[in-house]
């Protein structure tokens, strides 16, 4: 066996040139080492531009060249990931995203700085691939046990799978070593409430609303100290910790008066642009013959049992369901770029041809496998977002022979629900964050979807919150009968499916647990505080069957 020996700087260079090998090979292997460092950094400086331009398919294009220049670079095959993943091409960043967690695990014994370990964890977590992302926070205690950085990314991680006893050790240290920070103490506080004791945890809220350092962190205390108050049954003193949370975060609002009306300018423009004529234009026959599958579609209002029924249909082995997609609105995107008209979506659909739908149908296929992978091709998808409710008549008009699964709830307990909530700051939702603000969107999109739901081509089929949570096997059953597929077993264990998996919802800790009724008739304790809003809500009780005494 021979072996590669490198030759003396003196020698004779071994390609035969009759110079010495410094003057040679070892010159120009000298010179080929710089250019190539030249252009590592030339790229890197490129990717880094771009990714601050927000122009991640420059970043893609920047940061794939470097992981092949330097395919064992984690941060480089992370940085990659990143930018498919905000591209929108989730299946290709996750993957690349993994490769980079596992280069990292086989490279975290050589490594004395665990922040990219966190950056990494936390980016695996925001995507959904909860066990790398506790994987790699574990592996950045470990360089850095003291660091409270390191802890709260691992207590983050647990508390997002529900595993909340492992979580309160850690979230104590973290609090020991930043005893003023807001975000830390009131993520104690919630599991103080969960696993110790309620007014310990009311105690620490206290002192974080009293400091008020972060008007966001004040605004999120408030809310925490409302369901907890609300558990310990004073009603009275919850209701005005909401309205004290909802008026914080209305005040931090990044979005104008203008904004705020979004919502109901393009419910109002949808009620008078999806007539019958729209929505029946396309027969189902002249659309389905392009080999495509048939999608469902879970709608509703916030807050009325989506994200539970999704954590059901996701444990059918025929059947995918999707945590909050957004390509409904990407849709919508697109058809504003084919047709040229933007904010009219009923005017924009009028002006477009047979093969426009398709190539709609095309793209939401498209992008589907893009985010979910292969599977979506064989296996009933079932897209759910709640906020598409508002996007009804696209649906309808471009997947004529969909199916529509649209869930209720008392419209009373979905408006303490939200009133309950922090959703994430959005023209969408800016209004749930005051009393009367919920009221009159909860009215505005189910007067919209009782106004449509019998014009639209699309089967649908209502399904009750209350149903699913005194006859589970009942509703589902339906539910399974009317996407095509029969009853499976598996469903009835889908709190151990979400056990341990990311939800992006503010359900991810209730759908974890077993079906229970604590959430049926909660409005009951808050009566008093319908006064102001029934005259809103009544027409929609008395539609949805609500009107019972409970006096």
């Amino acid at each position: 066996m021979s072996t590669s020996v490198k030759p003396n700087r003196n020698a004779p260079c071994p390609c035969g040139s009759g110079k010495k090998y410094k003057v040679c090979c070892a010159n120009r292997e000298s010179q080929d080492a710089t250019k190539s460092a030249v252009d590592l950094q030339w790229l890197h400086s490129q990717a880094q531009q771009a990714v601050a331009g927000s122009n991640f398919v420059d970043a893609e294009q920047y940061f794939r060249q470097l992981s092949v220049l330097k395919p064992s670079d984690a941060y480089y095959r992370a940085s990659l990931g990143q930018a498919l993943c905000w591209l929108k091409r989730k299946k290709e960043g996750l993957g690349q995203l993994l490769q980079a967690a596992r280069l990292l695990e086989r490279q975290a014994s050589k490594s004395r700085d665990p922040r990219f370990l966190v950056e990494l964890s936390s980016q695996l977590m925001h995507w959904g691939e909860a066990g790398m992302g506790e994987k790699l926070a574990r592996l950045a205690v470990a360089l850095a046990p003291n660091s409270p950085v390191t802890l709260n990314n691992l207590a983050l991680c647990l508390t997002r799978i529900n595993r909340n006893k492992e979580a309160l050790p850690i979230a104590q240290k973290v609090c020991q070593l930043l005893p003023d920070h807001p975000g830390c103490n009131i993520a104690l506080a919630i599991l103080e409430a969960q696993l110790l004791e309620r007014e310990q945890a009311l105690n620490r809220l206290d002192k974080v609303i009293e400091r008020n350092d972060d008007p966001e962190q004040t605004a999120r205390a408030w809310l925490e100290k409302a369901i907890i108050l609300d558990k310990l049954g004073r009603f009275d003193e919850a209701f005005t910790s909401m309205g004290m949370a909802g008026d914080k975060h209305a005040a931090i609002s990044p979005f104008n008066p203008e904004q705020r009306e979004m919502i109901f300018d393009t419910l109002d423009r949808n009620r008078g642009g999806f007539d019958h004529k729209l929505l029946q234009r396309w027969p189902e026959e002249s659309l389905i013959d392009d080999g495509l599958p048939a999608p469902a579609f879970l709608l509703g209002f916030l807050r009325s049992g989506t994200t539970l029924t999704e954590q059901v249909l996701g444990s059918h082995p025929k059947l995918l369901a999707t945590d909050e997609s957004t390509i409904v609105h990407e849709l919508t995107q697109e058809l504003e770029r084919i047709s040229g008209v933007v904010g009219d979506h009923a005017k924009a659909l009028r002006s477009l041809t047979n093969n426009h739908i398709k190539q709609l149908r095309q793209f939401y296929w498209r992008r589907m496998r893009e985010e979910f992978g292969e599977d979506v091709m064989r296996r009933q998808v079932v897209d759910k977002n709640a906020l598409n409710t508002i996007d009804l008549g696209v649906i309808s008009v471009v997947f004529p022979e969909a199916k529509i699964l649209f869930a209720l709830r008392d419209p009373r307990d979905v408006c303490l629900s939200c009133f309950m909530q922090a959703f994430s700051p959005s023209p969408a939702t800016i209004n749930l964050s005051s009393w009367h603000g919920i009221a009159r969107q909860y009215a505005a999109v189910m007067s919209y979807w009782l106004e449509i739901r019998d014009l639209i081509q699309p089967a649908y089929l209502e399904l009750r919150y209350e149903d699913t949570v005194t006859d589970f096997e009942g509703a589902y059953q339906r539910v399974f009968e009317f996407l095509g597929v029969e009853w499976h077993a598996s469903v009835n264990k889908f709190h151990e499916r979400a056990k341990g998996r990311y939800i992006s919802t503010p359900s991810f800790a209730a759908v974890s647990q077993p079906i229970y009724n604590s959430s049926l008739n909660r409005w009951v304790n808050y009566r008093n505080y319908f006064d102001t809003i029934n005259l809103q809500l009544q027409p929609f009780i008395e539609a949805f069957g609500y009107a019972v005494n409970l006096d």
